[in-house]
């Protein structure tokens, strides 16, 4: 265990004393501060709108401090912190090889395990740490702009978003890790580590094309090969006061909904149905949807914001996907480590 937290310590030391670690920790920063005010130009517009009294004949709501820190945690986020958590994970192992140092390395009394589970917790608590520093700054920075205190609930709000970021990162970290015992090279790691974060970025939308293409009505009036039996859903001309794809049901003269009607419906289930089993295999989606609902900022005008701890509640499921996927690419990384000859 002592040399676990030995190798941990000398990775802490070796990045917070890398420039190239201090340059993406100032570029971080930078890019926290650059979307708090982005957020912060959102905000002033629905202050003004609020202090209108009227938009659009409603009573528009008055905003919440957290609408200045949407912008820095959609998509930006997830590529930003996944690209930090790349830098700091994709030459772990590989560099060692390169400097031919791990041989010297497991020559002292330190088992491989040691040293992979010891570069993972240095570089987590290097990751933490910077992560802290930019929320931290975003927050004072949010402050200053707004002259607004947050609340405990929503420091509680960031608080949880920062827990969720780190695992996050760690996944990235982890992935990193996995490459760099795969690839001897550690700009193979880097491109293929690079790799797999756009494809995760791209998930939604790659899930999205393919349903399209699987759940599809042809022209023939069948449905695609992701449907069984049925016609094409067919816009035709309409009389007034009847809904496209909806016929005369029955003698009894009620009107529901026609056969193509309930095929589009099936369609559009299947589409829906793959696209959530597809996006859950990315973390960054389940990054995205965890922030959202931690935001608690998409909900109906008609409901009631979500109280914080109905939004951990719906928030946690995405969480254990974060954390499991954490685990599992760790836990490869663990066994390819293991069996390999050095």
């Amino acid at each position: 265990m002592g040399s676990l937290w030995d190798i941990a310590g000398k990775e802490v030391r070796d990045s917070f004393s890398s420039k190239k670690f201090l340059l993406l920790l100032g570029l971080f920063l930078l890019f926290s501060f650059g979307s708090v005010y982005m957020g912060f130009s959102d905000y002033q517009m629905q202050m003004e709108q609020f202090r209108s009294g009227n938009v659009y004949g409603a009573i528009p709501e008055k905003p919440s401090l957290m609408e200045v820190f949407r912008p820095l945690l959609d998509m930006r986020m997830s590529l930003a912190a996944g690209i930090l958590s790349i830098v700091l994970g994709y030459n772990a192992i590989s560099a060692e090889r390169e400097k031919e140092t791990i041989e010297m390395l497991l020559s002292y009394p330190i088992y491989r395990d040691e040293v992979l589970n010891g570069k993972f917790v240095g570089g987590m608590f290097n990751l933490s740490t910077a992560l802290l520093i930019a929320f931290t700054a975003a927050t004072g920075f949010a402050i200053y702009l707004t002259g607004v205190v947050p609340s405990m609930a929503q420091l509680s709000r960031l608080s949880f978003i920062w827990l969720g970021t780190v695992i996050y990162m760690g996944f990235f970290l982890g992935l990193g890790i996995f490459f760099s015992t795969i690839f001897r090279s550690s700009w193979r790691s880097l491109a293929a580590t690079s790799f797999m974060l756009l494809l995760f970025l791209s998930t939604p939308f790659l899930a999205n094309v393919a349903a399209d293409k699987i759940y599809s009505f042809d022209q023939s009036g069948s449905p695609g090969p992701g449907v069984g039996g049925g016609r094409e859903v067919i816009v035709r001309g309409t009389s007034a006061g009847m809904a496209v794809g909806e016929s005369v049901g029955g003698s009894d003269g009620t009107i529901g909904p026609s056969e193509e009607e309930m095929q589009r419906r099936k369609v559009m289930r299947n589409r829906e149905q793959f696209r959530e089993t597809v996006s859950r295999l990315s973390p960054s989606t389940s990054y995205s949807n965890y922030v959202t609902e931690m935001l608690a900022q998409d909900y109906d005008e008609e409901s009631v914001k979500p109280a914080m701890r109905q939004s951990i509640f719906s928030a946690g499921g995405y969480l254990v996907y974060l954390v499991s996927q954490t685990i599992l690419i760790f836990t490869l990384s663990y066994i390819v480590f293991m069996r390999q000859d050095l």
